[in-house]
């Protein structure tokens, strides 16, 4: 590995299924964090109560309090441009690519998994 992640990307999701999409975004880095409900695309339709009653986030506080998919996705290039983003879940970069498309723009940064950045047995102990 060469280098330690110092930004590190979690999502929140309206559920687990193949037409799921995310809801939330949060970034934390050296000196900040980047943190917003997204607003439901037009398309979006699917909901899960679990993952509801998991993440406590109702899809009324998305409609009220959202952000639109593009203006997450410029944010986020703005903010992360160049730089690699660490999760420890492999859906976030689903997430992602659900997020982008939806914006009809590219990321212009990565997002990786932990395993890729420190390797397996460093990101079991993380």
């Amino acid at each position: 590995m060469s280098e330690t992640p110092t930004y590190f990307i979690d999502f929140e999701a309206s559920g687990i299924a193949p037409d799921s999409y995310p809801i939330e975004v949060a970034v934390v880095y050296p000196g900040g964090e980047y943190q917003t409900l997204i607003q439901s695309a037009r398309y979006w339709d699917h909901w899960s109560y679990d993952a509801q009653d998991m993440h406590q986030i109702t899809r009324e506080q998305l409609i009220a309090e959202g952000t639109p998919a593009l203006e997450v996705a410029t944010a986020m290039n703005r903010l992360f441009d160049g730089k690699i983003l660490c999760s420890d879940n492999p859906a976030d970069c689903y997430w992602l690519d659900v997020l982008y498309e939806a914006a009809g723009i590219e990321a212009t940064f990565e997002v990786k998994p932990i395993e890729a950045l420190v390797g397996r047995e460093a990101a079991s102990e993380i």
